[in-house]
């Protein structure tokens, strides 16, 4: 007689300080970390004081609301930034 059972196997995973995702590998782990919004050493927009975040509500409400911005007029048509020369700490 045979018993068919899940075998448990152990994962390691490595897990970024400062969204709490995780990843397989620890190379790809540290070039997010490098990179993550939420890590003020990577001077992104979502820690910078100028950050303005997107708005769903607009004036009345056909209005579509408003996309993220940048008090300091950086164009993020392309996308958030890091490294940014004006990057200031969010309070």
């Amino acid at each position: 007689m045979t018993v068919d059972l899940p075998i448990p196997v152990v994962v390691t995973r490595h897990q970024c300080p400062f969204c709490r995702i995780t990843r397989a590998k620890r190379a790809a782990m540290v070039a997010h970390i490098g990179r993550c919004w939420h890590n003020p050493a990577a001077r992104g927009c979502k820690t910078c004081v100028h950050y303005e975040p997107a708005d769903p509500d607009g004036p009345y409400p056909e209005h579509p609301g408003w996309d993220e911005g940048c008090a300091q007029e950086r164009d993020l048509a392309a996308g958030l930034q890091t490294g940014c020369p004006q990057w200031q700490p969010t309070a």
